[in-house]
Protein backbone atom coordinates (compact mmCIF):
# COMPACT_ATOMS: atom_id res chain seq x y z
CA UNK A 1 0.00 0.00 0.00
CA UNK A 2 1.44 3.38 -1.01
CA UNK A 3 1.57 6.31 1.40
CA UNK A 4 -1.34 8.03 -0.39
CA UNK A 5 -3.44 4.83 -0.32
CA UNK A 6 -2.66 4.37 3.38
CA UNK A 7 -3.61 8.00 4.07
CA UNK A 8 -7.02 7.66 2.40
CA UNK A 9 -7.63 4.26 3.99
CA UNK A 10 -6.96 5.70 7.45
CA UNK A 11 -9.30 8.63 6.76
CA UNK A 12 -12.07 6.21 5.76
CA UNK A 13 -11.40 4.03 8.79
CA UNK A 14 -11.63 7.09 11.06
CA UNK A 15 -14.97 8.10 9.56
CA UNK A 16 -16.60 4.75 8.86
CA UNK A 17 -14.82 2.24 11.15
CA UNK A 18 -13.74 -1.17 9.85
CA UNK A 19 -17.43 -2.10 9.81
CA UNK A 20 -17.74 -0.58 6.37
CA UNK A 21 -14.30 0.41 5.04
CA UNK A 22 -12.12 -2.28 3.44
CA UNK A 23 -8.67 -1.48 1.96
CA UNK A 24 -7.42 -3.46 -1.04
CA UNK A 25 -10.32 -5.92 -1.49
CA UNK A 26 -9.76 -8.75 -3.94
CA UNK A 27 -11.49 -9.10 -7.28
CA UNK A 28 -11.17 -11.36 -10.30
CA UNK A 29 -8.47 -14.02 -9.99
CA UNK A 30 -7.42 -12.68 -6.60
CA UNK A 31 -6.19 -9.37 -7.98
CA UNK A 32 -6.77 -6.07 -6.18
CA UNK A 33 -10.27 -4.83 -6.95
CA UNK A 34 -9.75 -1.20 -5.93
CA UNK A 35 -7.87 0.72 -3.26
CA UNK A 36 -10.76 1.08 -0.80
CA UNK A 37 -14.25 -0.38 -0.87
CA UNK A 38 -16.92 0.98 1.48
CA UNK A 39 -20.05 -1.14 1.98
CA UNK A 40 -22.86 0.01 4.25
CA UNK A 41 -26.49 -1.04 3.91
CA UNK A 42 -27.32 -0.85 0.21
CA UNK A 43 -24.58 1.70 -0.51
CA UNK A 44 -21.24 0.75 -2.08
CA UNK A 45 -18.42 3.26 -2.58
CA UNK A 46 -15.60 2.29 -4.94
CA UNK A 47 -12.42 4.33 -4.37
CA UNK A 48 -9.38 4.34 -6.64
CA UNK A 49 -6.27 6.32 -5.65
CA UNK A 50 -3.45 7.41 -7.92
CA UNK A 51 -0.37 9.37 -6.84
CA UNK A 52 1.22 10.59 -10.08
CA UNK A 53 4.19 12.90 -10.42
CA UNK A 54 3.80 15.59 -13.06
CA UNK A 55 5.97 15.12 -16.15
CA UNK A 56 8.95 17.42 -16.59
CA UNK A 57 8.02 18.02 -20.23
CA UNK A 58 8.26 21.77 -21.03
CA UNK A 59 4.82 21.85 -22.68
CA UNK A 60 2.21 22.41 -19.94
CA UNK A 61 -0.54 20.90 -22.10
CA UNK A 62 1.41 17.67 -22.46
CA UNK A 63 2.16 17.75 -18.72
CA UNK A 64 -1.54 17.90 -17.96
CA UNK A 65 -2.57 15.31 -20.56
CA UNK A 66 -0.05 12.78 -19.25
CA UNK A 67 -0.95 13.42 -15.62
CA UNK A 68 -4.68 13.34 -16.34
CA UNK A 69 -4.44 9.98 -18.09
CA UNK A 70 -2.49 8.27 -15.33
CA UNK A 71 -4.09 9.98 -12.34
CA UNK A 72 -7.72 10.23 -13.42
CA UNK A 73 -8.44 8.18 -16.56
CA UNK A 74 -6.65 5.11 -15.19
CA UNK A 75 -8.55 5.48 -11.89
CA UNK A 76 -11.85 5.66 -13.73
CA UNK A 77 -10.96 2.54 -15.71
CA UNK A 78 -10.15 0.72 -12.46
CA UNK A 79 -13.43 1.84 -10.91
CA UNK A 80 -15.48 0.66 -13.88
CA UNK A 81 -13.61 -2.66 -13.88
CA UNK A 82 -14.37 -3.09 -10.17
CA UNK A 83 -18.01 -2.27 -10.78
CA UNK A 84 -18.28 -4.86 -13.57
CA UNK A 85 -16.90 -7.47 -11.19
CA UNK A 86 -19.14 -6.46 -8.28
CA UNK A 87 -22.35 -6.89 -10.28
CA UNK A 88 -21.44 -10.57 -10.77
CA UNK A 89 -20.85 -11.48 -7.10
CA UNK A 90 -22.71 -11.51 -3.78
CA UNK A 91 -19.63 -11.13 -1.56
CA UNK A 92 -16.00 -10.10 -1.79
CA UNK A 93 -12.85 -11.20 0.02
CA UNK A 94 -10.52 -8.71 1.64
CA UNK A 95 -6.74 -8.76 1.52
CA UNK A 96 -6.28 -11.41 4.21
CA UNK A 97 -8.06 -13.84 1.82
CA UNK A 98 -9.98 -15.23 4.79
CA UNK A 99 -12.59 -12.58 5.53
CA UNK A 100 -15.63 -12.32 3.27
CA UNK A 101 -17.84 -9.24 3.09
CA UNK A 102 -21.44 -9.81 2.10
CA UNK A 103 -22.71 -7.33 -0.47
CA UNK A 104 -26.26 -5.94 -0.52
CA UNK A 105 -28.80 -7.53 -2.91
CA UNK A 106 -27.91 -6.63 -6.51
CA UNK A 107 -31.29 -5.02 -7.18
CA UNK A 108 -30.92 -2.69 -4.17
CA UNK A 109 -27.36 -1.49 -4.62
CA UNK A 110 -26.46 2.17 -4.99
CA UNK A 111 -22.91 2.52 -6.27
CA UNK A 112 -20.77 5.63 -5.84
CA UNK A 113 -17.47 6.09 -7.62
CA UNK A 114 -14.56 8.18 -6.32
CA UNK A 115 -11.24 8.76 -8.07
CA UNK A 116 -8.63 10.38 -5.83
CA UNK A 117 -5.79 12.01 -7.76
CA UNK A 118 -2.67 13.04 -5.88
CA UNK A 119 0.24 15.03 -7.30
CA UNK A 120 -1.48 17.56 -9.57
CA UNK A 121 -0.34 21.11 -10.13
CA UNK A 122 -2.53 23.85 -8.69
CA UNK A 123 -3.36 25.04 -12.21
CA UNK A 124 -4.54 21.64 -13.46
CA UNK A 125 -8.34 21.40 -13.81
CA UNK A 126 -10.06 18.60 -11.95
CA UNK A 127 -13.00 17.27 -13.93
CA UNK A 128 -15.87 15.51 -12.20
CA UNK A 129 -19.07 14.05 -13.60
CA UNK A 130 -20.27 11.32 -15.90
CA UNK A 131 -17.39 10.00 -17.98
CA UNK A 132 -19.60 7.61 -19.92
CA UNK A 133 -20.34 4.87 -17.42
CA UNK A 134 -21.81 6.64 -14.43
CA UNK A 135 -20.94 9.65 -12.30
CA UNK A 136 -17.40 9.74 -10.91
CA UNK A 137 -16.40 12.10 -8.10
CA UNK A 138 -12.81 13.27 -8.60
CA UNK A 139 -10.97 14.51 -5.49
CA UNK A 140 -7.45 15.74 -4.89
CA UNK A 141 -5.42 15.76 -1.64
CA UNK A 142 -7.08 18.87 -0.21
CA UNK A 143 -10.64 17.88 -1.01
CA UNK A 144 -10.18 14.30 0.24
CA UNK A 145 -8.95 15.48 3.62
CA UNK A 146 -11.48 18.30 3.98
CA UNK A 147 -14.57 16.42 2.81
CA UNK A 148 -13.88 13.31 4.91
CA UNK A 149 -13.08 15.40 7.99
CA UNK A 150 -16.08 17.70 7.62
CA UNK A 151 -18.48 14.88 6.70
CA UNK A 152 -17.00 12.32 9.05
CA UNK A 153 -19.95 9.99 9.45
CA UNK A 154 -21.16 7.60 6.79
CA UNK A 155 -24.65 9.13 6.32
CA UNK A 156 -23.23 12.66 6.12
CA UNK A 157 -20.68 11.63 3.50
CA UNK A 158 -22.97 9.51 1.33
CA UNK A 159 -25.75 12.12 1.47
CA UNK A 160 -23.25 14.62 0.08
CA UNK A 161 -22.36 12.28 -2.79
CA UNK A 162 -26.04 11.70 -3.57
CA UNK A 163 -26.91 15.39 -3.48
CA UNK A 164 -23.95 16.31 -5.64
CA UNK A 165 -24.76 13.71 -8.30
CA UNK A 166 -28.39 14.78 -8.43
CA UNK A 167 -27.49 18.48 -8.58
CA UNK A 168 -24.96 18.03 -11.39
CA UNK A 169 -27.05 15.59 -13.44
CA UNK A 170 -28.78 18.23 -15.56
CA UNK A 171 -26.70 21.40 -15.36
CA UNK A 172 -23.29 22.85 -16.09
CA UNK A 173 -21.24 24.02 -13.14
CA UNK A 174 -17.79 25.56 -12.86
CA UNK A 175 -16.18 24.61 -9.56
CA UNK A 176 -12.61 25.75 -8.90
CA UNK A 177 -12.18 23.24 -6.06
CA UNK A 178 -14.22 20.44 -4.53
CA UNK A 179 -14.04 22.24 -1.18
CA UNK A 180 -15.84 25.22 -2.73
CA UNK A 181 -18.68 22.93 -3.80
CA UNK A 182 -18.70 21.51 -0.27
CA UNK A 183 -19.18 25.04 1.09
CA UNK A 184 -22.07 25.59 -1.32
CA UNK A 185 -23.66 22.32 -0.18
CA UNK A 186 -23.28 23.11 3.53
CA UNK A 187 -24.62 26.65 3.22
CA UNK A 188 -27.53 25.98 0.84
CA UNK A 189 -28.22 22.20 0.88
CA UNK A 190 -28.23 22.82 -2.91
CA UNK A 191 -31.75 24.16 -2.54
CA UNK A 192 -32.30 27.47 -4.34
CA UNK A 193 -36.06 27.65 -3.92
CA UNK A 194 -37.90 28.64 -7.09
CA UNK A 195 -34.63 29.35 -8.88
CA UNK A 196 -33.45 26.39 -10.94
CA UNK A 197 -30.24 27.49 -12.68
CA UNK A 198 -28.92 25.63 -15.71
CA UNK A 199 -25.48 27.11 -15.24
CA UNK A 200 -23.68 27.73 -11.92
CA UNK A 201 -20.35 29.43 -11.32
CA UNK A 202 -18.75 29.13 -7.88
CA UNK A 203 -16.04 31.49 -6.69
CA UNK A 204 -12.72 29.98 -5.68
CA UNK A 205 -12.91 31.64 -2.26
CA UNK A 206 -16.19 30.09 -1.13
CA UNK A 207 -14.63 27.52 1.21
CA UNK A 208 -11.97 29.85 2.62
CA UNK A 209 -14.63 32.48 3.36
CA UNK A 210 -16.90 29.88 4.94
CA UNK A 211 -14.05 28.74 7.22
CA UNK A 212 -13.73 32.33 8.48
CA UNK A 213 -17.47 32.82 8.99
CA UNK A 214 -19.32 32.96 12.31
CA UNK A 215 -21.53 30.13 11.01
CA UNK A 216 -18.52 27.81 10.75
CA UNK A 217 -17.23 28.89 14.16
CA UNK A 218 -20.63 28.15 15.73
CA UNK A 219 -20.72 24.73 14.06
CA UNK A 220 -17.21 23.88 15.27
CA UNK A 221 -18.28 24.88 18.79
CA UNK A 222 -21.48 22.80 18.61
CA UNK A 223 -19.85 19.62 17.39
CA UNK A 224 -17.52 19.48 20.39
CA UNK A 225 -20.57 18.17 22.28
CA UNK A 226 -20.83 15.23 19.86
CA UNK A 227 -17.39 13.75 20.43
CA UNK A 228 -18.36 11.93 23.61
CA UNK A 229 -20.67 9.87 21.36
CA UNK A 230 -17.69 9.09 19.11
CA UNK A 231 -15.74 7.91 22.14
CA UNK A 232 -18.60 5.60 23.09
CA UNK A 233 -18.56 4.12 19.57
CA UNK A 234 -14.82 3.44 19.76
CA UNK A 235 -15.19 1.79 23.17
CA UNK A 236 -18.04 -0.39 21.94
CA UNK A 237 -16.08 -1.42 18.89
CA UNK A 238 -12.87 -2.21 20.77
CA UNK A 239 -14.52 -4.09 23.64
CA UNK A 240 -17.37 -5.97 21.99
CA UNK A 241 -16.44 -6.30 18.32
CA UNK A 242 -12.68 -6.05 17.87
CA UNK A 243 -12.01 -7.56 21.28
CA UNK A 244 -14.54 -10.39 20.86
CA UNK A 245 -16.06 -9.92 24.31
CA UNK A 246 -17.57 -13.38 24.42
CA UNK A 247 -21.08 -12.12 25.09
CA UNK A 248 -23.56 -14.75 23.99
CA UNK A 249 -25.79 -12.65 21.73
CA UNK A 250 -23.15 -10.82 19.72
CA UNK A 251 -25.57 -10.35 16.80
CA UNK A 252 -27.75 -7.91 18.76
CA UNK A 253 -24.64 -6.25 20.16
CA UNK A 254 -23.21 -5.71 16.70
CA UNK A 255 -26.53 -4.40 15.34
CA UNK A 256 -26.70 -1.91 18.22
CA UNK A 257 -23.09 -0.80 17.71
CA UNK A 258 -23.61 -0.36 13.98
CA UNK A 259 -26.78 1.66 14.58
CA UNK A 260 -25.01 3.91 17.08
CA UNK A 261 -22.19 4.38 14.57
CA UNK A 262 -24.59 5.40 11.80
CA UNK A 263 -25.85 8.51 13.56
CA UNK A 264 -25.02 11.62 11.52
CA UNK A 265 -23.04 14.38 13.18
CA UNK A 266 -26.10 16.54 13.83
CA UNK A 267 -27.75 13.74 15.84
CA UNK A 268 -24.54 13.05 17.74
CA UNK A 269 -24.59 16.58 19.15
CA UNK A 270 -27.80 16.04 21.10
CA UNK A 271 -26.96 12.43 21.90
CA UNK A 272 -23.56 13.54 23.19
CA UNK A 273 -25.11 16.17 25.46
CA UNK A 274 -27.53 13.64 26.94
CA UNK A 275 -24.79 11.05 27.35
CA UNK A 276 -22.60 13.60 29.13
CA UNK A 277 -25.48 14.52 31.44
CA UNK A 278 -26.00 10.83 32.26
CA UNK A 279 -22.30 10.40 33.05
CA UNK A 280 -22.48 13.42 35.35
CA UNK A 281 -25.76 12.16 36.90
CA UNK A 282 -27.64 15.28 35.77
CA UNK A 283 -30.63 13.21 34.61
CA UNK A 284 -32.47 10.14 35.79
CA UNK A 285 -33.12 8.57 32.39
CA UNK A 286 -33.93 9.98 28.99
CA UNK A 287 -35.66 8.74 25.85
CA UNK A 288 -34.39 10.09 22.54
CA UNK A 289 -36.47 9.78 19.37
CA UNK A 290 -34.63 10.74 16.20
CA UNK A 291 -36.44 12.19 13.17
CA UNK A 292 -37.28 9.83 10.31
CA UNK A 293 -35.81 6.91 12.23
CA UNK A 294 -37.03 3.44 13.11
CA UNK A 295 -35.15 3.44 16.40
CA UNK A 296 -34.98 5.34 19.66
CA UNK A 297 -32.59 5.44 22.60
CA UNK A 298 -32.83 5.08 26.35
CA UNK A 299 -29.87 6.69 28.10
CA UNK A 300 -29.63 5.92 31.81
CA UNK A 301 -27.02 6.95 34.40
CA UNK A 302 -25.45 4.34 36.65
CA UNK A 303 -24.94 4.88 40.36
CA UNK A 304 -24.70 2.91 43.57
CA UNK A 305 -28.49 3.27 43.91
CA UNK A 306 -29.34 1.31 40.75
CA UNK A 307 -26.16 -0.70 40.29
CA UNK A 308 -27.43 -4.10 41.45
CA UNK A 309 -30.51 -4.05 39.22
CA UNK A 310 -29.08 -2.04 36.32
CA UNK A 311 -29.56 -4.68 33.60
CA UNK A 312 -33.20 -5.26 34.49
CA UNK A 313 -33.95 -1.55 34.82
CA UNK A 314 -32.35 -0.76 31.46
CA UNK A 315 -34.27 -3.54 29.71
CA UNK A 316 -37.60 -2.52 31.24
CA UNK A 317 -37.03 1.12 30.34
CA UNK A 318 -36.32 0.06 26.74
CA UNK A 319 -39.60 -1.82 26.51
CA UNK A 320 -41.45 1.19 27.93
CA UNK A 321 -39.67 3.42 25.38
CA UNK A 322 -40.92 1.15 22.61
CA UNK A 323 -44.47 1.75 23.86
CA UNK A 324 -43.95 5.52 24.14
CA UNK A 325 -42.49 5.77 20.61
CA UNK A 326 -44.88 3.83 18.33
CA UNK A 327 -42.92 4.60 15.13
CA UNK A 328 -39.60 3.36 16.55
CA UNK A 329 -39.71 -0.41 16.65
CA UNK A 330 -36.04 -0.68 17.63
CA UNK A 331 -34.73 0.55 20.97
CA UNK A 332 -31.11 0.83 22.06
CA UNK A 333 -30.44 1.20 25.77
CA UNK A 334 -27.23 2.69 27.12
CA UNK A 335 -26.51 2.67 30.85
CA UNK A 336 -23.38 4.62 31.71
CA UNK A 337 -21.53 5.79 34.82
CA UNK A 338 -19.31 4.61 37.66
CA UNK A 339 -19.45 1.29 39.45
CA UNK A 340 -19.43 1.21 43.28
CA UNK A 341 -15.64 0.72 42.98
CA UNK A 342 -15.30 3.94 41.01
CA UNK A 343 -14.68 2.24 37.65
CA UNK A 344 -16.23 3.70 34.49
CA UNK A 345 -18.74 1.21 33.07
CA UNK A 346 -21.52 1.00 30.53
CA UNK A 347 -24.13 -1.56 29.56
CA UNK A 348 -25.85 -1.93 26.23
CA UNK A 349 -29.30 -3.34 25.44
CA UNK A 350 -31.03 -3.83 22.10
CA UNK A 351 -34.68 -4.61 21.35
CA UNK A 352 -36.42 -5.03 18.02
CA UNK A 353 -40.18 -5.23 18.61
CA UNK A 354 -42.09 -4.79 15.33
CA UNK A 355 -45.48 -5.02 17.02
CA UNK A 356 -46.75 -4.67 20.58
CA UNK A 357 -49.26 -7.31 21.60
CA UNK A 358 -52.10 -6.42 23.95
CA UNK A 359 -50.55 -8.69 26.55
CA UNK A 360 -47.23 -6.86 26.36
CA UNK A 361 -48.94 -3.46 26.49
CA UNK A 362 -50.73 -4.49 29.67
CA UNK A 363 -47.39 -5.54 31.24
CA UNK A 364 -45.76 -2.26 30.18
CA UNK A 365 -48.54 -0.27 31.84
CA UNK A 366 -47.98 -2.23 35.06
CA UNK A 367 -44.24 -1.44 34.91
CA UNK A 368 -45.00 2.25 34.41
CA UNK A 369 -47.46 2.30 37.30
CA UNK A 370 -45.44 0.24 39.79
CA UNK A 371 -41.91 1.42 38.98
CA UNK A 372 -42.68 4.87 37.60
CA UNK A 373 -40.49 4.39 34.51
CA UNK A 374 -41.17 7.29 32.12
CA UNK A 375 -44.54 8.11 33.70
CA UNK A 376 -43.95 11.71 32.66
CA UNK A 377 -41.63 11.05 29.73
CA UNK A 378 -39.14 13.59 28.45
CA UNK A 379 -38.52 12.67 24.82
CA UNK A 380 -35.74 14.53 23.07
CA UNK A 381 -36.02 15.16 19.33
CA UNK A 382 -32.85 16.00 17.42
CA UNK A 383 -32.86 19.31 15.50
CA UNK A 384 -30.71 20.61 12.69
CA UNK A 385 -28.21 22.98 14.29
CA UNK A 386 -26.05 23.61 11.26
CA UNK A 387 -28.39 26.07 9.53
Amino acid sequence: MTSSEKYVSELCKKSFLPFWSFPSPLGKKGKELCDVLVVCGNDIIIISIKDIKVSEHPDKTIQYDRWQKKAISDSIDQIHGAERFLITVDEITIKDRATSIKLPPKENRAIFRIAIAFGRKETFPLETGNFGNGFVHVFDEESTSTVLNELDTFPDFVNYLKAKEQFLSNRTILVPKEVDFLALYIQTSLDFGNINPDYVVIEDTLWSEYEKSNEYKRWQHEIQKSYVWDKLILQLYKIHIEGNSGIADRTDLEIATRTISLEPRINRIELGVILEDAMNKKLKARMVKLPESDHSYVIMPLSSKNWDGKEGELQLRCVVARYENPTAQKVIGIAIGESPKGEFMFDLAYFNIPELSEELIDKIKIVKDELGYFNNPVISHSKDMRK
